[in-house]
């Protein structure tokens, strides 16, 4: 039996190899010449730069891709940061903070900080955060078809956190407006949105402490779950095959060599890592409130020392920057959350200018992280446009957790699956993985196959 997968992201890799442990044939489809898709790492001019995410976290075996990992019997060739290392400094009107790895370091320093008026609230997030980790291997949400016993077994443990499903984190936070502002840009970056329901933020805020690491570039994980599987470069999935309810092929066009050469890749089961609205001949369906990324990449001809990523949340629209030092010189990414339809609308004149514009703007903000960076070469910029191009979809990071009923159906068809971050628990790097590990086991299910299963 053969397994086609669609996209070749960190959830469509997991899902292959899970697979393909499983005893499947697997072949996985992937548009561009590298694997990883926005958690990957492209060549430009001599340097690899991050196509998308810059941080990888959920390293510990207890969190979610950890666990993955050990469950595909892969190891990385990089180690979580040691407890207290300075993994993020936040810019507030008051100062700067400065997140450290660990929850106890950071519990330290947010009470010398703000004061002790916030400890009742980090005790909170971090009694959430464990409950959750030890729930989330098998609470898929929305249930698809078994899962339902799963998630009724898990009910006694749920039933005490039901309130919060429905509770905005602010409800749970000091009314101190100083604290509220460092919540909201946290959360921004890791919820899409600024004021979540109450549980989902309490694992986000828990993600510098599941196991981050600094890898030396980001499509080292993605390339360590390629290695192995049949990947074919270059092969852009357009169509998904189907009738009564069942898919039996993807038609591809071919780059490269091949370029133009067109081609259907039958399968058993289909487990799409892509919008699956294209493949289907159906508009594609942005969240109302997602957002868009503008994005500066460049090189600084200094070594930098940490902390190596740093957020101006003292102005708007909050500035995020990564710097990943490479001998003598540093890379860094500057990133923004944008609106996406101005980019959208624009025309071609009135678009370069409004990117040289927003260039200007995205620098002034960042150069309060770090002074220099105009000096820096390689300047360019990404906006939601390319992403479009690049990803398929203008809009990244997730869809804004704002309640819990957001996540569509995992299964669009009898033996089609969706994973990675437009699904639950897509959003992140670590929970991509979670769900493809979930779409694997709903496709095993559905050939009557046997599971994976939830521990090594």
């Amino acid at each position: 039996m053969r397994a086609v997968v669609v996209g070749a992201g960190i959830g469509g890799l997991v899902a292959a190899r899970a697979l393909r442990r499983a005893g499947l044939e697997v072949v996985v489809l992937e548009a561009h010449t590298y694997p990883g898709g926005l958690a990957g790492s492209f060549f430009h001019k001599g340097f690899h730069f991050e196509a998308g995410a810059t941080l990888l976290t959920g390293l510990r075996p207890e969190a979610p891709l950890g666990r993955a990992l050990a469950l595909l019997g892969l190891r990385l060739p990089f180690s979580p940061l040691p407890p207290g290392f300075p993994l993020l400094e936040v810019l507030l009107p008051r100062g700067r903070l400065v997140r450290p790895v660990g929850r106890e370091a950071e519990r330290e320093a947010e009470r010398d900080f703000f004061g002790p008026r916030v400890l009742p609230f980090w005790d909170w997030q971090g009694e959430r955060a464990e409950r959750l980790l030890a729930l989330a291997p098998s609470l898929p949400w929305p249930p698809e078809g078994e899962e339902w016993r799963a998630l009724w077994g898990r009910l006694p443990a749920l039933l005490p956190l039901l309130p919060e499903l429905f509770l905005p984190v602010l409800a749970r936070s000091p009314e101190d407006p100083h604290f509220r502002r460092f919540l909201k840009a946290q959360l921004l970056i890791t919820a899409q949105t600024e004021n979540p329901y109450a549980l989902y933020a309490a694992l986000a805020l828990d993600l510098p402490h599941l196991g981050a690491a600094l890898p030396p570039r980001m499509g080292l994980l993605a390339e360590a779950l390629a290695e192995g599987l049949e990947v074919r470069y270059k092969a852009r999935a357009v169509r998904l095959l189907h009738r009564e309810g069942r898919a039996h092929g993807v038609e591809v066009v071919h780059g490269g060599r091949k370029r133009g050469e067109r081609e259907v890749v039958a399968g058993d089961v289909f487990l799409l890592n892509i919008p699956p609205e294209p493949l289907l001949g159906l508009p594609g369906r942005a969240p109302r409130d997602g957002w868009g990324a503008f994005v500066v990449y460049g090189v600084l001809p200094w070594a930098e020392p940490p902390p190596y990523y740093r957020q101006n949340a003292r102005e708007r629209p909050f500035a995020f920057l990564s710097l990943r030092p490479e001998g003598e010189r540093t890379l860094f990414t500057l990133s923004f959350h944008v609106p996406i339809a101005p980019w959208l609308a624009l025309p071609r004149e009135d678009y370069r200018e409004a990117k040289a514009r927003f260039l200007e703007k995205a620098l002034a903000l960042g150069e309060a992280l770090l002074p220099g960076l105009r000096e820096a070469s390689l300047l360019f910029a990404a906006t939601p446009r390319t992403y479009l191009r690049f990803a398929g979809r203008a809009w990244v990071g997730g869809i804004p957790q704002t309640h819990p009923f957001r996540f569509p159906r995992v299964r669009l068809l009898q033996n089609v699956f969706r994973v990675g971050e437009g699904v639950f628990p897509g959003q992140g790097i670590p929970a991509a993985a979670l769900s493809g590990l979930r779409g694997a086991r709903l496709a095993l299910a559905y050939l009557g196959l046997g599971g994976v299963p939830d521990s090594p």
